[in-house]
């Protein structure tokens, strides 16, 4: 209990002292499992929200649309088939064009009465009903096309005032939410009018009619659709059927891309919160030697230190996973929904999305600090209380490769030799930032490639959303990277404090010294870049895209990150060769 205390306390103190730390680690942990808790959360979202919607809005089984003569008898003879308990419909229907705000948009029109149906009951999200004169518009259709109640639309010539709008599970979200094509057609939402409006506005068009069926047992209904009683009730084949699960894999289909890019980038995110764990350790590194050393000379052994110096990262990482894993669950519903055409509901995540998040979590924190801390606790208790100047080891081939090389280029490369972990640190960052900056520069160039009709049809709305969550990981990447390359630098610069300055007493400018640190981050942001954008284009092709952008584009995107790379190091660098080479000579250790 003694130990578990002092070590609570020792915790408490350092964040204490060291707030800022805590916080970088804190946020850069919460916003990787916040994505990555989106992507897997976001299939049961979907799932869930059209469960709720089906149950408030009396959703139906199986949606029959028929072309035929007598609707009213094929609605009697489907009620009397085995498993079906109830029956909506038949309801007069008829696809066309609607205008609204001066712009033109697909729509089905469905008369409906004041009635409530046994299957199928829109419910209303704002306004009434339906009554005569007025109309009541699909939820994310209405979203769409800009109307709310009050507002006019106009079908086939006749203006009809919108009294409310509705939510229903008979169809799809918008932008495929149109129950009166019979075959591929466009894309488009709903308006349900009142029977005889209905039937008035439709003037010569081809009208069809909506049945709606409820079984006894839903997951049956592939199997009624193929039954002997359908075939024999419909010979001459005026039934087209879909079911429920048909609804909602459509439905799904609108994260198709959203969810692939939130998981991975969830899981680039966590390469760079490892960079920064890596970073925040090395800065801390003498500090943390000293620390260690001081617990051993009252008796604390390696393991009692390894755990001291890990608990403050491994208690961030928890506070961490559950601030993601409930930020990430609040925003699902939200994302899988863009056309707010389902009822938003809120889940637990379940076992395999809090399974992934933890052990993101943990890889981040073991891999990002497991080793400082080990080698912290193995170090001598003197050697780290003494803390001497670290002898450089000896390379000769390396010194003769890089003799008549520049000052500054032979500086940075040496840095370089004397620390490869941070050149791997350096590299995995740049390669996923580079990476998803490609997949987002991949996403415009097949936008501009694609036909009109899907750049600013009905599909921007699955559109406009990939590239929102595209733009916003790749932006969150951005800024973990940007504080990853501070960090690098500074502590290159911290380490490389004694060799810099003695560099500098033998006749190197502090604008040489700059220059070399800068090379020491540029070196292996070269080959990060290299390896990202490769990278970038594979993974989208992998997901359907067989589009290049243009090269002055990729081209311009690889001088941008390897020149912000460039700039962030040489902050850094430059405050330290601000102080005379004297001061930092005679400074005591950190």
């Amino acid at each position: 209990m003694g130990h578990l205390l002092l070590m609570w306390r020792l915790v408490l103190q350092d964040m204490r002292r060291h707030p800022g730390e805590a916080v970088m680690f804190l946020l850069a942990v919460t916003v990787a499992t916040s994505s990555l808790t989106l992507g897997l959360a976001t299939s049961d979202a979907v799932a869930t929200g059209y469960a709720k919607t089906r149950a408030a809005t009396a959703g139906p089984d199986v949606m029959a649309t028929t072309t035929g003569p007598d609707p009213s008898g094929l609605s009697s003879r489907l009620a009397d088939l085995p498993g079906v308990t109830a029956i909506g419909g038949p309801f007069f229907a008829f696809d066309t064009t609607i205008r609204a705000h001066g712009r033109a948009a697909h729509s089905a029109v469905v008369g409906r009465g004041n009635a409530r149906a046994a299957v199928d009951r829109p419910l209303v999200t704002s306004g009434s009903w339906v009554r005569p004169g007025g109309a009541v518009v699909e939820r994310g259709f209405a979203r769409a096309i800009g109307v709310r109640v009050g507002d006019h639309i106009t079908i086939r010539g006749r203006s009809v005032t919108v009294v409310g709008t509705a939510i229903s599970a008979a169809t799809a979200v918008y932008p495929w939410g149109d129950p009166a094509q019979v075959g591929p057609s466009d894309a488009g939402g709903t308006v349900w009018l009142t029977t005889a409006d209905a039937h008035a506005a439709a003037g010569d068009a081809s009208p069809v009619h909506l049945i709606y069926l409820k079984l006894s047992d839903p997951a049956t209904t592939d199997e009624f659709g193929k039954s002997a009683a359908i075939r024999a009730i419909d010979p001459e084949g005026w039934l087209s059927y879909h079911y429920w699960q048909d609804v909602l894999q459509t439905d799904t289909a609108m994260i198709k891309f959203t969810q692939p890019a939130l998981v991975i980038g969830g899981w680039l995110l966590a390469v760079a919160a490892i960079v920064t764990l890596a970073a925040i350790a090395t800065t801390r590194a003498v500090r943390d030697n000293r620390r260690a050393a001081l617990l051993k000379a009252v008796g604390a052994g390696p393991g009692t230190v390894t755990v001291v110096l890990l608990a403050q990262y491994l208690l961030l990482t928890f506070l961490a996973t559950a601030l993601g894993l409930a930020a990430g669950t609040l925003a699902a519903p939200h994302l899988v929904d863009p056309s707010e055409g389902l009822l938003d509901t809120v889940t637990p995540p379940d076992s395999d999305t809090v399974t992934a998040a933890v052990f993101l979590a943990v890889v981040v924190a073991v891999i990002g600090a497991l080793g400082p801390a080990t080698r912290a606790a193995r170090t001598s208790t003197v050697h780290a209380l003494a803390d001497p100047a670290h002898m450089l080891t000896h390379r000769p081939r390396l010194n003769a490769a890089t003799a008549y090389l520049p000052t500054s280029l032979l500086l940075g490369i040496r840095l370089l030799a004397r620390r490869p972990g941070r050149a791997v640190l350096t590299f995995a960052g740049t390669a996923a930032t580079t990476l998803m900056v490609t997949a987002v520069l991949t996403f415009h160039a097949a936008l501009d490639a694609a036909p009109a009709f899907k750049r600013f049809g009905p599909i921007e709305v699955r559109t406009d959303q990939t590239g929102q969550v595209l733009l916003a990981v790749t932006l969150a990447l951005v800024a973990l990277s940007t504080l990853n390359t501070v960090l690098l630098g500074w502590s290159t610069a911290v380490q490389a404090r004694r060799a810099l300055t003695i560099t500098r007493t033998l006749g190197a400018t502090p604008g040489q010294v700059v220059t070399a640190l800068c090379t020491a981050q540029l070196l292996p942001a070269v080959p990060g870049v290299a390896a990202g954008v490769p990278a970038g284009l594979g993974l989208y092709w992998f997901f359907g895209a067989q589009v290049t952008p243009p090269g002055s584009w990729l081209l311009t995107a690889a001088m941008v990150i390897l020149l912000a790379v460039g700039a962030l190091t040489a902050l850094p660098a430059w405050a330290h060769t601000r102080s005379p080479a004297g001061r930092a000579l005679d400074a005591e250790p950190a």
